[in-house]
């Protein structure tokens, strides 16, 4: 069977299990859509609806019941056969796991995550690399990556999510160089982005220029870096602006010469995620690994929203 098959047979035994899109969702971490994209291929791999609306509930079909058990049961049997039957001595473990993460992500996690590697696991290997949105579903179900953290608004259905936080994002400029950050100032200013031609795309430019397009604008974008830690610098010693998560521009602010402002327009907050791909679900050094990473607070001193000038 393909790759591809066997974790729609997960998402099968929890929309037969659940008979509900979002608990199925819910219970495997993925998105709604994610899992109405599975309900979709599931419908035309078995050639049966599966689940049927009646009023506000979904019932199964005589083919989804007669094939509950079944699916149940080869859960549970791919359970057992990829079961890890040793338990982990983290004092003794050899090994090396691939961890994708953007720099500035790497800023937050990486000091103390790196310490209690050390402290618990000193056989452990920790590879960092830049992240992909665009191959990062690859990346993790053929191995070149175990685990990715960053900001992933499309999920590929195979993979499973975990939100660590939101980040709310605010505007730098140089200080004192702004009287006042209206929207008429932030279109003035030349940006500089995040994502230069050589580096992979910027799911947060992507967001940004989104959000600004919605309200009829677009920005000037007259530096491209392939490293959100350039962009501050820069920003300090020159007219330009950038918009980024409000704790990376409060981390900079301490030690740099620039003034933090509100974004003015409507702007979400930017939700980072946690990724990782079935292969390594159950394994428990990536149990253990993934926990470990969920429990580190969000940035230095955590996430706030932007403090007037």
């Amino acid at each position: 069977m393909k790759r591809s098959n066997i974790n729609l047979l997960v998402c099968l035994d929890a929309l037969l299990t659940t008979r509900s899109v979002t608990r199925a969702a819910e219970r495997l971490e993925m998105s709604q859509s994610g899992m109405s994209n599975a309900l979709s291929r599931l419908r035309e791999l078995i050639g049966d609806p599966l689940l049927v609306r009646s009023g506000n509930e979904f019932n199964l079909t005589e083919r989804a019941q007669t094939i509950a058990q079944k699916v149940r049961n080869g859960i549970e049997l791919m359970e057992e056969i990829f079961a890890n039957e040793g338990s982990l001595d983290l004092a003794q473990t050899q090994a090396t796991v691939t961890l994708a993460a953007a720099d500035n992500l790497g800023l937050n996690y990486l000091p103390t995550l790196s310490r209690l590697i050390a402290d618990q696991a000193p056989g452990l290997v920790l590879n960092v690399r830049a992240p992909d949105p665009d191959h990062v579903k690859e990346w993790l179900s053929e191995g070149e990556c175990d685990i990715a953290i960053g900001y992933f608004p499309e999920v590929h259905p195979d993979l499973r999510r975990l939100p660590l936080y939101s980040q709310p994002m605010s505007c730098i400029t140089a200080r004192g160089g702004c009287p006042a950050m209206t929207l008429e100032a932030y279109l003035d200013r030349p940006h500089v982005v995040l994502g230069s031609p050589f580096s992979p795309r910027s799911t947060l430019e992507h967001t940004l220029s989104h959000a600004l397009k919605a309200v009829g604008h677009e920005r000037v974008r007259s530096v491209r870096v392939p490293s959100v830690l350039l962009i501050p610098h820069i920003v300090a010693g020159s007219n330009h602006i950038a918009t980024l998560p409000t704790w990376i521009c409060e981390q900079f602010a301490a030690h740099l010469p620039l003034d933090i402002w509100p974004v003015p327009f409507p702007l979400a907050d930017i939700e980072t995620v946690m990724v990782w791909h079935e292969r390594t679900h159950r394994l428990p050094l990536f149990v253990w690994l993934r926990d470990l990473i969920r429990q580190i607070p969000p940035g230095p001193t955590g996430p706030s929203r932007a403090r007037p000038r």
